[in-house]
């Protein structure tokens, strides 16, 4: 937990809010600035007043949840003091019953008008009332009934370590309520009960209250430090998350994230549709332009197809200078992967179309092939990928350089698979390099409602 003042100008609850109610809350990425989490020293309270008002709205549950069993368990020991007391004591039952019934309806009245209050500060009031008025009637009862001198000093520190153990009133409020109780104690005996001894029992009550204080100045700097502390590893993981998104398609970065051991190198066998794409005409489109144009131009083709695989439920397993490689059915089953590729495909074409100056730019030629591939993570200790290894990876690669520029080049086993969907045309069966029987290829044209 950092005290220190951060360096001057970078003081996160300094910021202009310029009206933008936006700017008054607080943000993931304020948390990674020194000094977001400082404290006062003596209240507790944070600094940024957008990390305190967080910090009561996250308390406000469990907030009402303690000032709610803190008056219900007072209201109950109030109803066994008017039980047992008078008789226990041969005290008069009336004015123990009078005392006792006026805690116990300012106590039930509290709890429920808790869970209605509107504000954490209505809440501390209700509760910084209720335990006032549980130290005077304390304090009235041991009076009215003549037992001052015996039971006044244990009756008020049993309710000073109830409200600060029981009801954790912030840090402030027990203070001024520690106050309250040792000022009460004081005036009371001083009327009843003058004498040497009310000086040893001042000193036990005030003992008891400072007692109660380091206690709950200890409790709450512990609950706000850690609250401080999920924010910041709330705000880590949402940036790991994050970065792990934009490196990692959604589907593979959800999957690690929910079973790390998926990292592990290997794979298994599984029937995938995989997707290539890439630029036709890249190389001597490039030559024309710098470098920045380039990547411009790259950034434009995926930043319009790229989410195109992802919408259909894909895992872009790569980029590849101006290709990208897509497989669909892993890592998460889809029994209809064949129809998302083709989808996809068609998708991607039509996107290229809406680009701007798309009759200057290269346009994709995608290839698709379905069968059985190695899935998993291929690479080394330290550094891996998620991929699809084998031959139906490799003919989806030939079908794509086999394609025209705006076509899409599908094999025999995914065109069987989408065939009462689809609108294909025969392209025969040519010897694709690096095969060495030839293959049924297939262009796809359409794909019916």
């Amino acid at each position: 937990m950092a005290h220190d003042r951060p360096p001057l100008g970078r003081e996160p609850w300094r910021r202009s809010t310029s009206g933008d109610p936006s700017a008054t809350a607080l943000h993931d990425s304020d948390v990674f600035l020194p000094g977001w989490d400082r404290r006062s020293r003596w209240t507790l309270r944070f600094i940024d007043p957008r990390l305190e008002r967080a910090y009561q709205h996250a308390d406000r549950a469990e907030g009402i949840r303690r000032v709610q069993t803190a008056s219900l368990v007072a209201a109950a020991i109030w109803v066994l003091i008017a039980l047992i007391s008078p008789p226990a004591l041969d005290l008069p039952p009336g004015p123990v019953l009078l005392v006792s019934g006026a805690m116990v309806v300012i106590l039930v009245s509290g709890a429920v008008g808790t869970g209605w209050a509107a504000t954490q500060r209505v809440r501390d009031i209700i509760g910084t009332g209720q335990q006032l008025a549980a130290g005077v009637a304390a304090l009235a009862l041991t009076a009215i009934t003549g037992t001052f001198a015996v039971y006044a000093m244990p009756g008020i520190m049993l309710v000073a370590v109830f409200a600060f153990a029981v009801g954790r009133l912030p840090f402030v409020l027990s203070i001024g309520l520690g106050t309250s109780y040792c000022v009460l104690f004081l005036g009371f005996g001083v009327a009843l009960q003058p004498g040497p001894q009310l000086g040893l029992q001042v000193l036990l009550v005030v003992s008891t209250v400072v007692a109660g204080w380091v206690g709950a100045y200890l409790l709450e700097g512990s609950q706000r430090a850690a609250y401080a502390q999920g924010r910041l590893v709330s705000a880590l993981h949402a940036r790991v998350d994050g970065l792990l998104r934009q490196y990692l398609s959604p589907g593979v970065a959800s999957a690690l994230i929910e079973d790390p051991d998926r990292a592990a190198l290997g794979g298994s066998e599984v029937q995938v549709t995989v997707l290539f794409a890439d630029l036709r005409g890249y190389t001597a489109f490039s030559e024309r332009l710098a470098p920045h144009e380039v990547v411009a131009m790259l950034n434009a083709a995926f930043g319009a197809t790229v989410p195109i695989v992802l919408d259909e439920g894909g895992t872009v397993v790569q980029f590849m200078g101006d290709a990208l490689m897509a497989i669909f059915n892993a890592p998460n089953p889809q029994p209809d992967h064949a129809l998302r590729a083709a989808r996809a495909a068609l998708r991607m074409q039509r996107a290229m179309l809406g680009l701007r100056g798309a009759e200057r730019r290269p346009g994709f030629r995608v290839g698709i092939n379905t069968g059985l591939a190695l899935v998993g993570n291929i690479g080394a200790a330290q550094i891996r990928n998620f991929s699809a290894i084998g031959d139906t990876t490799n003919l989806a690669a030939r079908l794509q350089t086999y394609a025209d520029e705006g076509s899409v080049v599908i094999g025999a086993r995914t065109c069987e698979l989408i065939r009462d969907r689809a609108e294909v045309r025969p392209l025969g069966s040519p010897e694709l390099k690096g095969k060495s029987q030839p293959v049924e290829v297939y262009e796809l044209l359409g794909l019916r409602a």
